[in-house]
């Protein structure tokens, strides 16, 4: 649990059901074509990278404004702002015109080894990208995440001070990590405050803060509560973090729920078939199953 504390990101109105499948009258699909490798985001959610296709359909997103973010390695990083109509399909086209500059580069590279697990490698080029662009925001919440894993605290407060003063007003993500910081610190009071100022800045509408209250109530000996936050998380996900259905499944288990635990562990191998937690999860579902029998 101090590993995954320590490395998990990532981070609602309504509460959902344990399985988000069905798309609603509400909501609509979005076709985005773009060079394939592009990392796609579509308002906070991060939904992978472009296919060889060159086409990336997302699903569920309801009707309304949302903001496209798109990334490619070398070239500066674009943002979009698309309509949704309920029931409506629809496609956007996303081009990159301009290259990288020198802050954007480093960061990019800060992004990939902070994937690959490299987080001491990764500060080293998100400093980088912060000495050549000082009010590079997004360098500094990142940093901050890397830092949590590598026991940098006081110089990942900082940053998260600095990147609030660069963007004053509501800022969601920046109070999401310190609640992270903070938990992973075991005052757990004091996560508990950022993580409720996120959601209240963010109108409900970030999952991490969500997932981090959740961990708190596990902690805590709270299964329902953390049941509760796990699924207000996955109502906001939209199927971005499979690890969610893993986490509310041990909780379910543990609570000898075991067809509703079946249930999210099977979501889990359907979104996920490969993650690190997949050969465990299938062996837990056989034993599951045996149970309920």
């Amino acid at each position: 649990m101090n590993a995954f504390r320590k490395t998990f990101p990532l981070l609602v109105a309504a509460m959902l059901s344990v399985c988000i499948a069905a798309q609603s009258p509400s909501t609509s699909s979005l076709l985005i074509k773009a060079t394939p490798e592009t990392v796609i985001w579509v308002d906070i959610l991060r939904y992978g990278k472009v296919p060889e296709s060159g086409e990336l359909t997302i699903n569920n997103l309801r009707a309304g404004s949302h903001t496209i973010r798109a990334r490619l390695k070398g070239k500066r990083e674009i943002t979009e702002s698309v309509a949704i109509a309920a029931n409506t399909p629809q496609t956007i086209q996303l081009t990159f015109t301009t290259p990288a500059d020198k802050a954007e580069l480093s960061f990019q590279a800060a992004e990939e080894l902070r994937e690959r697990g490299k987080h001491g490698d990764a500060i080293k080029e998100y400093r980088n990208a912060i000495k050549l662009r000082p009010g590079y925001t997004q360098a500094r919440l990142a940093i901050a995440r890397s830092m949590q894993v590598t026991d940098q605290y006081d110089e990942a407060y900082a940053n998260l001070r600095q990147a609030m003063r660069e963007k004053p007003g509501p800022f969601p993500e920046a109070h999401t990590i310190f609640g992270n910081l903070k938990r992973s610190q075991g005052f757990t009071d004091d996560a508990l405050k950022s993580y409720q100022t996120a959601i209240a800045q963010s109108k409900g509408r970030h999952l991490e803060p969500y997932t981090g209250l959740a961990l708190i109530h596990q902690d805590r000996n709270r299964p329902e509560e953390a049941i509760k936050y796990f699924r207000l998380a996955l109502a906001q996900a939209n199927d971005t973090e499979p690890v969610l259905y893993f986490l509310i499944g041990n909780v379910l288990e543990r609570e000898y729920r075991f067809k509703e635990a079946v249930a999210v562990y099977e979501k889990y191998l359907l979104l996920d078939p490969r993650g690190m937690q997949a050969p465990s999860v299938r062996s837990i579902i056989k034993q599951l199953k045996r149970e309920i029998r």
